[in-house]
């Protein structure tokens, strides 16, 4: 079921709120001081779902010459599978239509790595031991870029 949501950017009283959910869906989550700090950075944009006013997700980016990294996306428990993740990972992809977009994955995130590939994602590379509490691998994935009605492939390098 798709909940239609209204997606703004994120301001600097919203750290708290954004840190609480992450605590929520998260093992490792972002601490308010990190979501402060990113919102402080030129480089880095975090948009706010929200739905009736309620904070139910955010994605958060950071653009760097011609790739964007998807650094965190997160959809509230009680929110979940109703395309609030997909609509977050459209209207980043929407923000930056001509660049390469970057994330990492845990490896067990399935219902996670179905959404990405589905968005045009696919594996690039493999991390070992990247993530912690629990310690575990992480799906290096990139999606390609289309340019001119042709699909480019992203440019990997090691």
């Amino acid at each position: 079921m798709r909940q239609r949501v209204e997606i703004a950017a994120a301001e600097g009283q919203d750290a708290a709120e954004l840190a609480a959910l992450a605590r929520q869906c998260f093992p490792d989550p972002w601490s308010e001081g990190v979501f402060r700090q990113t919102l402080c950075c030129c480089y880095n944009r975090i948009w706010c779902a929200r739905q009736n006013g309620t904070l139910c997700g955010y994605v958060a980016v950071s653009h760097t010459g011609d790739a964007v990294n998807l650094d965190d996306i997160a959809v509230h428990p009680d929110f979940r599978r109703q395309d609030i993740g997909r609509q977050l990972l459209d209207f980043a992809h929407r923000q930056f239509p001509a660049q390469e977009f970057w994330l990492e994955v845990r490896e067990s995130n399935a219902p996670a790595i179905a959404l990405y590939q589905s968005e045009g994602y696919a594996q690039a590379g493999f991390r070992k031991r990247y993530y912690h509490n629990p310690e575990e691998g992480a799906v290096l994935m990139t999606r390609t870029v289309k340019r001119n009605g042709e699909e480019k492939d992203a440019d990997i390098r090691n």
